[in-house]
């Protein structure tokens, strides 16, 4: 399975003069602990985190001396970022994006072509495919299947991440579509087609 088949999309992002509490208002109605900092190309250029942000606000509460550094009311994104990120592209398999994430500590890894952010892969979508079960799975494959061709038209079992997909003929013309509709579903590592 790879990223594409887990991550997030769209994205909430901001650039690098988005101010902390601003920052802060996004992490807590998006419901991700990180936010990709991007340029006027929207390219990536750095990663917020909840605790950036966290420990820019307190600095402010507990009245350190900062110097000439910009005090807590007036840091951007740009000013707490982390950078460079750590990021991978849509085709890498979840088992590299979990390697990633433990040996990096990290929390969430965006998704990325040509430095254009494609979506984000967090801790809890990969415990989502780590513990869904066949047939949760199954039932997502046949949902989709049936909003795209109509309710049975196609029947699908799903065992060890292996979905079967039964009614389509070797020439049938919605063939790819309807293993693309299936690949996509979380859970979902390859598709096949069994001769009824």
């Amino acid at each position: 399975m790879r990223a594409r088949h887990v991550m997030s999309s769209p994205v909430t992002t901001v650039d690098r003069s988005t101010s902390v509490d601003e920052c802060l208002r996004l992490v807590g109605s998006s419901g991700f602990t990180v936010l990709p900092v991007v340029d006027e190309r929207k390219h990536l250029v750095g990663i917020v985190s909840e605790g950036d942000l966290l420990r820019a606000r307190f600095r402010e509460l507990g009245g350190a001396d900062r110097g000439t550094d910009p005090q807590p009311d007036e840091m951007s994104a740009g000013d707490v970022m982390a950078s460079p990120v750590v990021a991978m592209t849509a085709d890498a398999e979840v088992s590299e994006l979990a390697s990633a994430m433990l040996r990096s500590r990290l929390r969430s890894i965006p998704i990325v072509h040509d430095h254009d952010i494609l979506g984000i892969v967090t801790r809890p979508d990969l415990i989502a495919v780590l513990t869904a079960d066949d047939a949760q799975v199954a039932k997502e494959v046949q949902h989709r299947l049936d909003v795209y061709g109509g309710a049975g038209r196609w029947r699908v079992d799903v065992a060890h991440g292996s979905a079967s997909i039964y009614g389509v003929t070797p020439r049938d013309p919605e063939r790819n579509v309807i293993a693309a509709l299936a690949d996509t579903v979380p859970g979902i590592a390859e598709v096949h087609f069994p001769p009824e």
